[in-house]
Protein backbone atom coordinates (compact mmCIF):
# COMPACT_ATOMS: atom_id res chain seq x y z
CA UNK A 1 0.00 0.00 0.00
CA UNK A 2 1.25 3.43 -0.87
CA UNK A 3 1.27 4.90 2.62
CA UNK A 4 3.55 7.87 2.61
CA UNK A 5 2.29 10.25 5.28
CA UNK A 6 4.18 13.47 5.97
CA UNK A 7 4.84 14.75 9.44
CA UNK A 8 2.57 17.55 10.73
CA UNK A 9 3.34 20.83 9.08
CA UNK A 10 5.50 19.30 6.35
CA UNK A 11 5.23 21.13 3.06
CA UNK A 12 5.13 19.52 -0.34
CA UNK A 13 8.17 19.93 -2.53
CA UNK A 14 7.76 21.88 -5.72
CA UNK A 15 8.53 19.62 -8.65
CA UNK A 16 8.25 20.51 -12.31
CA UNK A 17 5.13 19.06 -13.95
CA UNK A 18 6.12 15.78 -15.65
CA UNK A 19 5.55 15.13 -19.31
CA UNK A 20 2.58 12.82 -19.77
CA UNK A 21 3.64 11.70 -23.24
CA UNK A 22 6.41 9.42 -21.94
CA UNK A 23 5.68 5.72 -22.44
CA UNK A 24 7.35 4.06 -19.49
CA UNK A 25 7.05 0.66 -21.19
CA UNK A 26 8.62 1.50 -24.53
CA UNK A 27 9.95 -1.50 -26.42
CA UNK A 28 7.39 -3.83 -24.84
CA UNK A 29 4.61 -5.01 -27.15
CA UNK A 30 0.98 -4.86 -26.14
CA UNK A 31 -0.43 -8.26 -25.18
CA UNK A 32 -2.64 -9.62 -27.98
CA UNK A 33 -4.58 -12.85 -28.47
CA UNK A 34 -2.79 -15.49 -30.53
CA UNK A 35 -3.79 -19.09 -29.84
CA UNK A 36 -1.00 -20.27 -32.12
CA UNK A 37 1.73 -18.42 -30.22
CA UNK A 38 4.91 -20.38 -29.63
CA UNK A 39 6.05 -21.44 -26.18
CA UNK A 40 8.70 -18.72 -26.20
CA UNK A 41 6.27 -15.98 -27.20
CA UNK A 42 5.30 -14.49 -23.84
CA UNK A 43 3.86 -11.34 -25.43
CA UNK A 44 0.65 -13.07 -26.53
CA UNK A 45 -2.39 -14.53 -24.81
CA UNK A 46 -3.19 -18.13 -25.69
CA UNK A 47 -6.73 -18.10 -24.25
CA UNK A 48 -7.84 -14.54 -23.51
CA UNK A 49 -9.57 -12.87 -26.43
CA UNK A 50 -11.43 -9.91 -24.96
CA UNK A 51 -14.10 -9.56 -27.66
CA UNK A 52 -14.70 -13.27 -28.31
CA UNK A 53 -18.13 -14.42 -27.15
CA UNK A 54 -18.18 -17.28 -24.68
CA UNK A 55 -21.45 -18.50 -23.19
CA UNK A 56 -23.33 -15.64 -24.92
CA UNK A 57 -21.12 -12.83 -23.58
CA UNK A 58 -17.75 -11.34 -24.56
CA UNK A 59 -14.91 -12.71 -22.46
CA UNK A 60 -14.05 -9.26 -21.13
CA UNK A 61 -17.59 -8.99 -19.73
CA UNK A 62 -17.46 -12.33 -17.91
CA UNK A 63 -13.98 -11.77 -16.54
CA UNK A 64 -14.00 -8.01 -15.98
CA UNK A 65 -10.33 -7.96 -15.03
CA UNK A 66 -8.96 -5.13 -12.95
CA UNK A 67 -5.35 -4.44 -11.99
CA UNK A 68 -4.46 -3.29 -8.49
CA UNK A 69 -2.60 0.01 -8.54
CA UNK A 70 -1.68 -0.70 -4.91
CA UNK A 71 0.29 -3.77 -5.93
CA UNK A 72 1.80 -1.95 -8.90
CA UNK A 73 3.25 0.63 -6.51
CA UNK A 74 4.36 -2.00 -4.00
CA UNK A 75 6.04 -4.08 -6.70
CA UNK A 76 8.28 -1.11 -7.37
CA UNK A 77 9.77 -1.05 -3.85
CA UNK A 78 12.40 -3.21 -2.21
CA UNK A 79 12.31 -4.47 1.39
CA UNK A 80 13.86 -1.18 2.59
CA UNK A 81 11.20 0.98 0.97
CA UNK A 82 13.42 2.19 -1.88
CA UNK A 83 11.88 2.49 -5.36
CA UNK A 84 13.13 0.37 -8.25
CA UNK A 85 11.60 2.16 -11.22
CA UNK A 86 12.65 5.29 -13.10
CA UNK A 87 9.20 6.85 -12.89
CA UNK A 88 9.23 6.81 -9.06
CA UNK A 89 11.76 8.99 -7.25
CA UNK A 90 10.42 7.96 -3.84
CA UNK A 91 9.31 11.47 -2.91
CA UNK A 92 5.98 12.15 -1.24
CA UNK A 93 4.92 14.75 -3.79
CA UNK A 94 1.92 15.16 -6.05
CA UNK A 95 4.17 15.21 -9.11
CA UNK A 96 5.78 11.89 -8.22
CA UNK A 97 2.37 10.35 -7.62
CA UNK A 98 1.31 11.58 -11.05
CA UNK A 99 4.31 9.94 -12.71
CA UNK A 100 3.49 6.63 -11.01
CA UNK A 101 -0.16 6.83 -12.07
CA UNK A 102 0.88 7.59 -15.65
CA UNK A 103 3.25 4.58 -15.65
CA UNK A 104 0.44 2.41 -14.31
CA UNK A 105 -1.89 3.43 -17.15
CA UNK A 106 0.85 2.55 -19.62
CA UNK A 107 1.09 -0.83 -17.91
CA UNK A 108 -2.68 -1.48 -18.13
CA UNK A 109 -2.61 -0.52 -21.81
CA UNK A 110 0.16 -3.03 -22.53
CA UNK A 111 -1.78 -5.67 -20.62
CA UNK A 112 -5.07 -4.91 -22.40
CA UNK A 113 -7.05 -4.59 -19.16
CA UNK A 114 -9.73 -1.91 -18.97
CA UNK A 115 -10.30 -1.58 -15.21
CA UNK A 116 -8.15 -0.61 -12.25
CA UNK A 117 -8.50 -0.39 -8.48
CA UNK A 118 -6.77 1.73 -5.86
CA UNK A 119 -6.73 2.87 -2.25
CA UNK A 120 -6.91 6.59 -1.58
CA UNK A 121 -3.37 6.78 -0.18
CA UNK A 122 -2.07 5.31 -3.45
CA UNK A 123 -3.30 8.38 -5.30
CA UNK A 124 -2.68 11.26 -2.93
CA UNK A 125 0.26 11.96 -0.58
CA UNK A 126 -1.67 12.32 2.67
CA UNK A 127 -0.60 14.88 5.26
CA UNK A 128 -2.10 16.01 8.56
CA UNK A 129 -3.35 19.18 6.88
CA UNK A 130 -6.96 18.75 5.76
CA UNK A 131 -6.76 21.73 3.39
CA UNK A 132 -3.57 20.45 1.77
CA UNK A 133 -5.14 17.04 1.27
CA UNK A 134 -8.19 18.64 -0.34
CA UNK A 135 -6.05 20.58 -2.81
CA UNK A 136 -4.06 17.43 -3.64
CA UNK A 137 -7.25 15.47 -4.21
CA UNK A 138 -8.60 18.09 -6.61
CA UNK A 139 -5.32 18.13 -8.51
CA UNK A 140 -4.94 14.35 -8.72
CA UNK A 141 -8.58 13.62 -9.55
CA UNK A 142 -8.49 16.04 -12.49
CA UNK A 143 -5.26 14.41 -13.71
CA UNK A 144 -6.69 10.88 -13.36
CA UNK A 145 -9.90 11.82 -15.14
CA UNK A 146 -7.87 13.06 -18.09
CA UNK A 147 -5.81 9.85 -18.19
CA UNK A 148 -8.87 7.60 -18.01
CA UNK A 149 -10.45 9.48 -20.89
CA UNK A 150 -7.30 9.28 -23.02
CA UNK A 151 -6.49 5.63 -22.25
CA UNK A 152 -10.12 4.38 -22.14
CA UNK A 153 -9.52 2.73 -18.78
CA UNK A 154 -12.21 2.80 -16.07
CA UNK A 155 -11.95 2.74 -12.31
CA UNK A 156 -13.60 -0.35 -10.86
CA UNK A 157 -13.35 0.63 -7.21
CA UNK A 158 -11.69 3.13 -4.93
CA UNK A 159 -11.21 2.32 -1.26
CA UNK A 160 -10.18 4.30 1.82
CA UNK A 161 -6.95 3.06 3.38
CA UNK A 162 -8.08 2.45 6.96
CA UNK A 163 -5.22 0.23 8.08
CA UNK A 164 -1.83 1.71 7.13
CA UNK A 165 -1.67 4.81 9.30
CA UNK A 166 -0.63 4.26 12.95
CA UNK A 167 -3.81 5.97 14.11
CA UNK A 168 -5.73 2.87 12.98
CA UNK A 169 -3.61 0.33 14.84
CA UNK A 170 -6.53 -0.46 17.14
CA UNK A 171 -9.04 -0.37 14.32
CA UNK A 172 -10.78 2.32 12.32
CA UNK A 173 -14.39 1.18 12.70
CA UNK A 174 -13.89 -0.41 16.12
CA UNK A 175 -11.17 1.65 17.83
CA UNK A 176 -11.43 2.89 21.40
CA UNK A 177 -11.11 6.59 20.51
CA UNK A 178 -13.98 8.71 19.18
CA UNK A 179 -11.62 11.06 17.32
CA UNK A 180 -10.11 8.15 15.40
CA UNK A 181 -13.62 6.96 14.55
CA UNK A 182 -14.59 10.38 13.18
CA UNK A 183 -11.33 10.58 11.23
CA UNK A 184 -12.16 7.25 9.60
CA UNK A 185 -15.68 8.49 8.80
CA UNK A 186 -14.26 11.70 7.31
CA UNK A 187 -11.78 9.73 5.21
CA UNK A 188 -14.56 7.45 3.94
CA UNK A 189 -16.69 10.50 3.11
CA UNK A 190 -13.96 12.17 1.06
CA UNK A 191 -13.02 8.91 -0.64
CA UNK A 192 -16.65 8.27 -1.56
CA UNK A 193 -16.90 11.74 -3.10
CA UNK A 194 -13.73 11.16 -5.13
CA UNK A 195 -15.00 7.74 -6.15
CA UNK A 196 -18.10 9.37 -7.59
CA UNK A 197 -16.01 12.03 -9.28
CA UNK A 198 -13.85 9.35 -10.91
CA UNK A 199 -16.95 7.38 -11.98
CA UNK A 200 -15.92 4.23 -10.12
CA UNK A 201 -18.43 1.42 -10.54
CA UNK A 202 -17.93 0.14 -6.99
CA UNK A 203 -16.72 1.36 -3.61
CA UNK A 204 -14.77 -1.04 -1.39
CA UNK A 205 -14.29 -1.17 2.37
CA UNK A 206 -11.61 -3.46 3.80
CA UNK A 207 -11.94 -3.83 7.61
CA UNK A 208 -8.44 -5.22 7.94
CA UNK A 209 -7.74 -4.27 11.56
CA UNK A 210 -11.19 -4.61 13.06
CA UNK A 211 -11.08 -6.99 16.02
CA UNK A 212 -10.02 -7.25 19.64
CA UNK A 213 -6.91 -8.47 21.45
CA UNK A 214 -8.40 -9.69 24.72
CA UNK A 215 -11.98 -9.79 25.94
CA UNK A 216 -11.13 -8.31 29.37
CA UNK A 217 -9.92 -5.06 27.79
CA UNK A 218 -12.50 -4.69 25.02
CA UNK A 219 -16.18 -3.77 24.89
CA UNK A 220 -16.96 -6.08 21.97
CA UNK A 221 -20.69 -5.30 21.85
CA UNK A 222 -19.96 -1.56 21.62
CA UNK A 223 -17.31 -2.07 18.93
CA UNK A 224 -19.59 -4.20 16.78
CA UNK A 225 -22.37 -1.64 17.13
CA UNK A 226 -20.02 1.17 16.03
CA UNK A 227 -18.73 -1.00 13.18
CA UNK A 228 -22.26 -1.54 11.85
CA UNK A 229 -23.12 2.14 12.32
CA UNK A 230 -20.23 3.35 10.15
CA UNK A 231 -21.09 0.86 7.42
CA UNK A 232 -24.67 2.11 7.47
CA UNK A 233 -23.56 5.77 7.46
CA UNK A 234 -21.45 5.01 4.38
CA UNK A 235 -24.42 3.50 2.55
CA UNK A 236 -26.69 6.41 3.54
CA UNK A 237 -24.16 9.02 2.40
CA UNK A 238 -23.76 7.25 -0.94
CA UNK A 239 -27.51 7.52 -1.42
CA UNK A 240 -27.49 11.22 -0.49
CA UNK A 241 -24.83 11.77 -3.14
CA UNK A 242 -27.12 10.04 -5.67
CA UNK A 243 -24.10 7.90 -6.45
CA UNK A 244 -25.12 4.69 -8.16
CA UNK A 245 -22.38 2.20 -7.35
CA UNK A 246 -22.12 -1.18 -5.70
CA UNK A 247 -20.75 -1.16 -2.18
CA UNK A 248 -18.26 -3.97 -1.58
CA UNK A 249 -16.69 -5.31 1.57
CA UNK A 250 -13.67 -7.60 1.76
CA UNK A 251 -13.19 -9.80 4.84
CA UNK A 252 -9.78 -10.12 6.41
CA UNK A 253 -7.28 -12.50 4.80
CA UNK A 254 -3.84 -13.44 5.97
CA UNK A 255 -1.35 -11.37 4.02
CA UNK A 256 -0.28 -7.75 4.09
CA UNK A 257 2.37 -5.65 2.41
CA UNK A 258 4.54 -3.01 4.04
CA UNK A 259 6.98 -0.90 2.09
CA UNK A 260 9.37 -1.01 5.01
CA UNK A 261 9.09 -4.70 5.84
CA UNK A 262 7.93 -6.34 2.60
CA UNK A 263 5.32 -9.08 2.74
CA UNK A 264 4.26 -9.93 6.26
CA UNK A 265 2.88 -13.45 6.07
CA UNK A 266 0.65 -14.77 8.79
CA UNK A 267 1.18 -18.44 9.50
CA UNK A 268 -1.36 -20.54 7.62
CA UNK A 269 -2.02 -22.67 10.70
CA UNK A 270 -2.96 -19.87 13.04
CA UNK A 271 -4.86 -21.06 16.07
CA UNK A 272 -8.61 -20.69 15.86
CA UNK A 273 -8.78 -18.49 18.95
CA UNK A 274 -6.52 -15.99 17.16
CA UNK A 275 -8.59 -16.02 13.99
CA UNK A 276 -11.91 -15.35 15.70
CA UNK A 277 -10.48 -12.17 17.21
CA UNK A 278 -11.10 -10.57 13.81
CA UNK A 279 -14.72 -9.46 13.46
CA UNK A 280 -14.69 -10.46 9.80
CA UNK A 281 -12.15 -13.26 9.61
CA UNK A 282 -13.99 -15.14 6.84
CA UNK A 283 -16.95 -14.82 4.49
CA UNK A 284 -19.35 -16.61 6.83
CA UNK A 285 -18.75 -14.20 9.72
CA UNK A 286 -18.98 -11.30 7.26
CA UNK A 287 -22.32 -12.50 5.84
CA UNK A 288 -23.74 -13.02 9.32
CA UNK A 289 -22.60 -9.56 10.39
CA UNK A 290 -24.21 -7.92 7.36
CA UNK A 291 -27.45 -9.90 7.70
CA UNK A 292 -27.76 -9.36 11.46
CA UNK A 293 -27.36 -5.59 11.05
CA UNK A 294 -29.63 -5.30 7.96
CA UNK A 295 -26.67 -4.28 5.80
CA UNK A 296 -26.89 -7.14 3.29
CA UNK A 297 -29.09 -4.99 1.01
CA UNK A 298 -26.24 -2.48 0.64
CA UNK A 299 -23.07 -4.58 0.45
CA UNK A 300 -21.71 -7.51 -1.51
CA UNK A 301 -18.60 -9.49 -0.59
CA UNK A 302 -15.23 -9.73 -2.34
CA UNK A 303 -13.44 -12.98 -1.61
CA UNK A 304 -10.69 -15.32 -2.68
CA UNK A 305 -11.57 -18.27 -4.96
CA UNK A 306 -12.80 -21.48 -3.40
CA UNK A 307 -15.28 -22.40 -0.68
CA UNK A 308 -15.87 -18.84 0.56
CA UNK A 309 -16.65 -17.67 -2.95
CA UNK A 310 -19.14 -20.52 -3.41
CA UNK A 311 -20.88 -19.64 -0.13
CA UNK A 312 -21.13 -15.96 -1.05
CA UNK A 313 -22.60 -16.97 -4.41
CA UNK A 314 -25.21 -19.26 -2.79
CA UNK A 315 -26.49 -16.33 -0.72
CA UNK A 316 -26.40 -13.99 -3.75
CA UNK A 317 -23.75 -11.88 -2.03
CA UNK A 318 -20.78 -12.39 -4.35
CA UNK A 319 -19.31 -9.00 -5.20
CA UNK A 320 -15.98 -9.95 -6.75
CA UNK A 321 -13.12 -12.45 -6.81
CA UNK A 322 -9.65 -11.50 -5.59
CA UNK A 323 -6.73 -13.31 -7.24
CA UNK A 324 -3.48 -13.05 -5.30
CA UNK A 325 -0.07 -14.51 -6.07
CA UNK A 326 -0.81 -17.28 -3.55
CA UNK A 327 -3.43 -18.70 -5.92
CA UNK A 328 -1.80 -21.41 -8.03
CA UNK A 329 -2.18 -20.41 -11.69
CA UNK A 330 -1.55 -24.05 -12.70
CA UNK A 331 -4.61 -25.29 -10.80
CA UNK A 332 -7.03 -25.56 -13.73
CA UNK A 333 -9.56 -27.47 -11.63
CA UNK A 334 -9.99 -24.70 -9.03
CA UNK A 335 -10.07 -21.95 -11.65
CA UNK A 336 -12.64 -23.86 -13.72
CA UNK A 337 -14.89 -24.36 -10.70
CA UNK A 338 -14.49 -20.65 -9.92
CA UNK A 339 -15.66 -19.67 -13.39
CA UNK A 340 -18.44 -22.26 -13.33
CA UNK A 341 -19.68 -20.51 -10.20
CA UNK A 342 -19.73 -17.22 -12.11
CA UNK A 343 -21.50 -18.77 -15.12
CA UNK A 344 -24.10 -20.39 -12.85
CA UNK A 345 -24.84 -16.95 -11.42
CA UNK A 346 -25.81 -15.84 -14.95
CA UNK A 347 -23.84 -12.58 -14.80
CA UNK A 348 -20.37 -11.49 -13.73
CA UNK A 349 -20.07 -10.09 -10.19
CA UNK A 350 -19.89 -6.28 -10.06
CA UNK A 351 -16.34 -6.38 -8.72
CA UNK A 352 -15.14 -8.74 -11.46
CA UNK A 353 -11.78 -10.51 -11.16
CA UNK A 354 -9.36 -8.36 -9.15
CA UNK A 355 -5.66 -9.03 -9.80
CA UNK A 356 -3.62 -8.29 -6.66
CA UNK A 357 -0.31 -9.81 -7.69
CA UNK A 358 3.16 -9.37 -6.25
CA UNK A 359 6.17 -9.84 -8.52
CA UNK A 360 9.32 -11.75 -7.57
CA UNK A 361 11.27 -9.38 -9.79
CA UNK A 362 10.16 -5.83 -10.42
CA UNK A 363 11.30 -5.31 -14.01
CA UNK A 364 8.48 -4.09 -16.31
CA UNK A 365 8.62 -7.26 -18.44
CA UNK A 366 8.40 -9.52 -15.40
CA UNK A 367 5.47 -7.57 -13.98
CA UNK A 368 3.69 -7.81 -17.32
CA UNK A 369 4.39 -11.54 -17.63
CA UNK A 370 3.12 -12.14 -14.07
CA UNK A 371 -0.23 -10.52 -14.78
CA UNK A 372 -0.51 -12.06 -18.26
CA UNK A 373 -0.16 -15.62 -16.97
CA UNK A 374 -3.01 -15.13 -14.50
CA UNK A 375 -5.17 -13.40 -17.11
CA UNK A 376 -4.66 -16.37 -19.44
CA UNK A 377 -5.17 -18.97 -16.70
CA UNK A 378 -8.58 -17.56 -15.73
CA UNK A 379 -9.54 -17.09 -19.40
CA UNK A 380 -8.74 -20.76 -20.05
CA UNK A 381 -10.88 -21.66 -17.05
CA UNK A 382 -13.77 -19.65 -18.50
CA UNK A 383 -13.55 -21.62 -21.73
CA UNK A 384 -13.45 -24.89 -19.80
CA UNK A 385 -16.39 -23.88 -17.60
CA UNK A 386 -18.43 -22.96 -20.68
CA UNK A 387 -17.67 -26.37 -22.22
CA UNK A 388 -18.50 -28.02 -18.90
CA UNK A 389 -21.91 -26.32 -18.85
CA UNK A 390 -22.82 -28.06 -22.10
CA UNK A 391 -21.43 -31.44 -21.01
CA UNK A 392 -24.45 -33.66 -20.32
CA UNK A 393 -22.64 -36.29 -18.22
CA UNK A 394 -22.19 -34.06 -15.18
CA UNK A 395 -25.58 -32.35 -15.35
CA UNK A 396 -27.36 -35.71 -15.65
CA UNK A 397 -25.52 -37.09 -12.64
CA UNK A 398 -26.40 -34.02 -10.59
CA UNK A 399 -30.06 -34.48 -11.44
CA UNK A 400 -29.94 -38.18 -10.64
CA UNK A 401 -28.15 -37.61 -7.34
CA UNK A 402 -31.01 -35.47 -5.99
CA UNK A 403 -33.81 -37.28 -7.84
CA UNK A 404 -35.60 -38.27 -4.60
CA UNK A 405 -36.25 -34.59 -3.89
CA UNK A 406 -38.03 -34.00 -7.21
CA UNK A 407 -41.18 -35.98 -6.51
CA UNK A 408 -43.28 -37.53 -3.76
CA UNK A 409 -42.44 -36.88 -0.13
CA UNK A 410 -38.99 -35.57 -1.08
CA UNK A 411 -40.48 -32.66 -3.04
CA UNK A 412 -42.62 -31.78 -0.01
CA UNK A 413 -39.44 -31.50 2.07
CA UNK A 414 -38.24 -28.79 -0.27
CA UNK A 415 -41.44 -26.89 -1.08
CA UNK A 416 -43.75 -27.15 1.96
CA UNK A 417 -43.90 -27.55 5.72
CA UNK A 418 -43.24 -31.05 7.02
CA UNK A 419 -43.43 -32.23 10.63
CA UNK A 420 -41.03 -34.51 12.46
CA UNK A 421 -43.82 -37.08 12.82
CA UNK A 422 -44.29 -37.20 9.03
CA UNK A 423 -40.56 -37.73 8.56
CA UNK A 424 -40.67 -40.59 11.06
CA UNK A 425 -43.62 -42.23 9.30
CA UNK A 426 -41.94 -41.93 5.91
CA UNK A 427 -38.72 -43.45 7.23
CA UNK A 428 -40.57 -46.42 8.79
CA UNK A 429 -42.17 -47.20 5.45
CA UNK A 430 -39.00 -46.77 3.37
CA UNK A 431 -36.15 -47.84 5.64
CA UNK A 432 -35.44 -50.86 3.44
CA UNK A 433 -34.70 -48.65 0.43
CA UNK A 434 -31.07 -48.80 -0.68
CA UNK A 435 -29.08 -45.59 -1.01
CA UNK A 436 -27.38 -45.07 -4.35
CA UNK A 437 -23.64 -44.41 -4.45
CA UNK A 438 -22.60 -40.77 -4.87
CA UNK A 439 -19.90 -41.93 -7.33
CA UNK A 440 -17.61 -39.26 -5.98
CA UNK A 441 -14.30 -40.83 -7.02
CA UNK A 442 -15.58 -41.88 -10.43
CA UNK A 443 -16.84 -38.40 -11.21
CA UNK A 444 -13.65 -36.83 -9.93
CA UNK A 445 -11.67 -38.94 -12.41
CA UNK A 446 -14.10 -38.01 -15.18
CA UNK A 447 -13.79 -34.32 -14.35
CA UNK A 448 -10.00 -34.42 -14.41
CA UNK A 449 -10.04 -36.26 -17.73
CA UNK A 450 -12.45 -33.66 -19.08
CA UNK A 451 -9.98 -30.92 -18.16
CA UNK A 452 -7.08 -32.84 -19.68
CA UNK A 453 -8.73 -33.68 -22.99
CA UNK A 454 -11.25 -30.90 -23.60
CA UNK A 455 -10.88 -29.71 -27.20
CA UNK A 456 -13.55 -27.00 -27.14
CA UNK A 457 -11.34 -24.19 -25.86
Amino acid sequence: MATGYNQPGAKRQKVREPRVDNDHFQGIDKMEYNNMASLADTSAYRYYSSSERVHSRPMEDWLKYSVSYTQFRNNGYDSHGKPHHTWDDGSNTVDNYKRCIKAFFDFCTKLGVKYWTAFDTDLVPMTDSWEENRVSWDDISEYVQDLMQRYHIKMLWLSPDLHSHPRYNSGAFTGHDATTYTQAATQIKKCLEMSQRLNAECFLLWPYKEGYNAIFQSDVAREIKLFAKLLKMTAEYKDRLNYRCQLLIMPYYNCHFSRNNGWLWQHRNRRENELVNMYMWDVTSCLYFLKNNNLDRFYKVCTLPGHHMFMANVYNMLGGVVITSDVDQYDSKSFTLMMKCVLDQGAPPPGGVILKLRARECSPREMLALHAKYVDAVAKALRLASALASEQTFSKHLQQRYSTFYSGFGSRLVTSDVTMEECEDYYKNHQSAQNDSSKYEQLDVMFQRFLDTCDHI
